[in-house]
């Protein structure tokens, strides 16, 4: 079986940047005009990405946030917080009183917002920028890397050491809490007053159910890779995204998640959609992706397509390498009647005495050929077994793991 190549699945197509440095943040005030930042340079669009023209700004900039058409902000390396007031044609130095490396600039309305920094850098604005001011009151060094602004009172903050904290008074007091992992938090969102997820290093993904009271333990969406960005369109629909190109779906608030097909495998670090269909992201090497149809179809969390054709028939192909160590690839054919129409499978992993040891895939899934990655790392070396099911065809096929 021949593998072919996934661009032909991506739904999310490259724009010129202009630039082969990292842009680190975006942000699109209408489906026309969006900015990028990245080193030394700030993009901007009025034409949907199409044409994107760069200003040289010097600075290591991370993030930007606008709060209205002209209106916005830049935070970076030295403390640097730079703002416009005529849709980025000026940029003005700002006074933050610090020199620490700033990490991202969200703003709740045109007057308040707040910026998060190295060495428990937390400042705050309350005149637009005019003047920032500390709001650590943080006792034990942490790096603060991405906040969420719910009102004037309610603010969330993100950082190293896996910490999240809240504040229900503006930033006059915080109350703090750890996963208990080394593990850095990058970004965190909420879908509503109490519902809120925060995801970071090796895939970590977080949710709580009570504003932050407590949050799940334990969980990776995506183990060994880290999500630098998440944002929600409405309490249904999000995207996430970070290294190896990867921008992941959820349309059920968080609950599952999908993967969508990037065809790249630069780091992006940020993801904006400005309704259901549209969307853009930014990441490595001056990448730009937009989107056009909500990133297309999306397929289960550790499976990919490897070709457009739709199977004549359900199929279940032998193993490669088969024996392996400790991991091997299996191929299976989905078919339908129709390329949009849906099929419940099961693909599981079995020893020689029946016992299930591993779910590879238990989904809906669209008609076309699949690739699932079975890691054995954890298993003796054996005789093991693969079963797909679906409607109407069961198949079972036996592999062997050498260590």
């Amino acid at each position: 079986m021949m593998a072919f190549s996934t661009t032909i699945f991506s739904q999310w197509y490259a724009q010129p940047s202009g630039t082969n440095y990292a842009l680190k943040s975006l942000h699109f005030t209408d489906i026309n005009t969006g900015y990028a930042c990245g080193y030394n340079n700030v993009l901007k669009t009025t034409n949907g990405g199409t044409n994107w023209i760069k200003t040289t700004l010097e600075g290591n900039h991370q993030s930007i946030k606008f709060v209205d058409i002209n209106t916005g902000y830049l935070a970076g390396d030295s403390g640097k917080i730079f703002k416009t007031i005529n849709g980025g044609s000026g940029w003005v130095l700002q006074s933050s009183g610090t020199v620490s490396h700033l990490t991202s600039v969200n703003f709740f309305n045109s007057q308040t917002g707040i910026v998060t920094g190295y060495n428990k850098t937390l400042l705050k604005t309350t005149n637009g920028g005019v003047n920032w001011f500390s709001i650590s009151n943080i006792v034990w060094i942490v790096d603060f890397l991405s906040s969420k602004i719910i009102d004037e009172n309610n603010y969330y903050v993100t950082g190293s050491d896996s910490y999240i904290i809240r504040t229900t008074n503006g930033g006059a007091n915080w109350i703090s809490y750890t996963h208990g992992e080394v593990n850095p938090l990058f970004t965190v969102e909420f879908i509503n007053n109490s519902t809120g997820f925060a995801t970071g290093c090796c895939g970590m993904f977080m949710s709580t159910t009570n504003a932050g009271v407590n949050w799940s333990q334990n969980f990776y969406l995506s183990l060994g890779f880290t999500f630098h960005s998440l944002k929600f369109i409405n309490s249904v629909t999000g995207y996430c995204a970070g290294s190896n190109g990867m921008i992941y779906r959820s349309t059920s608030g968080g609950a599952f998640w999908d993967s969508t097909v990037t065809s790249t495998d630069e780091t992006i670090y940020s993801v904006q959609m400005v309704n259901d269909n549209t969307g853009w992201a930014v990441g490595g090497f001056g990448t730009i992706l937009k989107t056009t149809n909500g990133g297309g179809p999306g397929f289960p969390i550790g499976i990919e397509p490897v070709s457009e054709i739709i199977p004549r028939k359900f199929s279940l192909y032998q193993n490669y390498p088969n024996p392996f160590n400790p991991v091997t690839k299996i191929i299976f054919d989905i078919t339908a009647k129709g390329r949009s129409e849906r099929t419940k499978i099961n693909l599981s992993v079995f020893d020689v005495t029946g016992k299930q040891v591993a779910e590879l895939v238990n989904t809906e899934i669209a008609p076309g050929i699949y690739e699932a990655e079975f890691d054995g790392s954890n298993h003796p070396s054996g005789v093991y077994y693969y079963r797909l099911i679906t409607e109407g065809f069961v198949e079972t096929r036996k592999m062997v793991l050498l260590k």
